[in-house]
């Protein structure tokens, strides 16, 4: 069973850390908009998963948590654990709701995909330490690895895997994420609501509609989003003057390019701008 469209699939790391969690440390019950991916590397802990009793995870458990999935660790005394955290944005699979995985539980079983799983983490938290040249483009070429050994594993294990969508939310997801796909590809563009619409023979009210009940914003805010994004790492990694930066990602006016980076970043784009440019 494919559940990824190559040409969509894009995820996008919100963080990815690896701490050490000391004895009796308590955290509060919570929940993400977003996908998180817990890994227990090493040791031991205890969870509570929504309103089941308290758990204990060992070392090579793997939780994936979908957005609005309640969790909380804790640590009972004399025990610690080492775990990789990783949060994910932007996940598209065939039939299922945007930015959500096929699993009924929190604790997933994967079979003979487990220790590939297990593998790959503890590369993501090796290239997360040493940050050599290019580890974040390492970062998720290893975790596009990670994701695929996980829904290999689901797929072993049909008893995971939750209903699809009905054949109209399926007809919807299909659009947002041909919407998605051109704005990364075409943010540089001239692009208005009417003309995505239009490239779809769609009213501009129907797409805005389906598109921020998948992604939480509108279609230009989103396309904002992604300009800004792709700034920022051209401010941070390339000789180019701020006027060039607008350019390259879509801006005429700098001024305006400026107001919306600060509004969005908390600080002007001559703030991230290494020393040797300015």
């Amino acid at each position: 069973m494919n559940l990824v469209n190559p040409r969509t699939f894009n995820p996008e790391i919100i963080y990815l850390f690896d701490p050490w969690t000391q004895s009796e440390s308590h955290g509060e019950m919570h929940h993400h908009d977003f996908l998180e991916i817990s890994i227990l590397l090493e040791g031991e802990s205890n969870y509570y998963f929504d309103q089941e009793p308290a758990k204990k995870i060992r070392a090579g458990s793997v939780m994936l948590f979908n957005p609005g999935v309640k969790h909380c660790e804790f640590q009972l005394p004399g025990t610690r654990s080492h775990q990789l955290h990783i949060g994910l944005k932007n996940i598209s699979l065939e039939g299922f709701k945007r930015n959500r995985f096929p699993n009924k539980h929190p604790l997933l079983d994967l079979g003979k995909y487990h220790h590939q799983v297990l593998e790959k983490a503890w590369q993501l938290v090796k290239e997360s330490n040493e940050e050599r040249d290019e580890f974040q483009l390492m970062q998720k070429a290893l975790l596009i690895e990670l994701l695929v050994y996980i829904l290999r594993g689901l797929n072993d294990e049909h008893s995971n895997v939750m209903p699809y969508l009905s054949k109209s939310q399926q007809r919807q997801q299909k659009i947002v994420n041909y919407t998605v796909y051109y704005l990364e590809n075409h943010y540089k563009d001239e692009i208005t609501l009417e003309k995505l619409a239009q490239d779809q023979f769609l009213s501009p009210t129907y797409l805005s509609k389906i598109f921020k009940e998948a992604t939480g914003m509108s279609p230009i805010n989103y396309l904002i989003e992604i300009r800004l994004k792709r700034a920022k790492d051209m401010l941070t990694n390339d000789q180019l003057t701020i006027k060039e930066v607008a350019s390259a990602v879509g801006y005429q006016d700098a001024y305006h390019f400026s107001k919306s980076f600060k509004k969005l970043y908390g600080v002007s784009p001559s703030g991230i701008l290494p020393k040797f440019k300015h």
